[in-house]
């Protein structure tokens, strides 16, 4: 990755996304519950976090770190 990153690592995207979440639902979600992948054609952070019967999903920009793309769905238990 390029130096030149606000946003590095994957702990660092975590910690913003641990952040954002807290805009889209009224409880903090334990750090465990994130999936953080990194995109590098987009050079963007792929955020997820399930809790309960919901999955939210969203991107931060690598080199500004704007959280955007936020998207909330119900997730289907069989």
């Amino acid at each position: 990755m390029d130096n030149a990153l606000r946003v590095n690592n994957a702990n660092m995207a975590r910690d913003i996304a641990i952040e954002a979440a807290k805009s889209m639902w009224r409880y903090t979600i334990p750090s465990s519950f994130y999936e953080v992948e990194y995109d590098k054609k987009g050079k963007c952070w792929m955020v997820a976090a399930s809790y309960f019967e919901e999955r939210l999903s969203f991107k931060i920009d690598a080199v500004t770190g704007n959280v955007s793309s936020f998207k909330v769905e119900k997730i289907n238990e069989k």
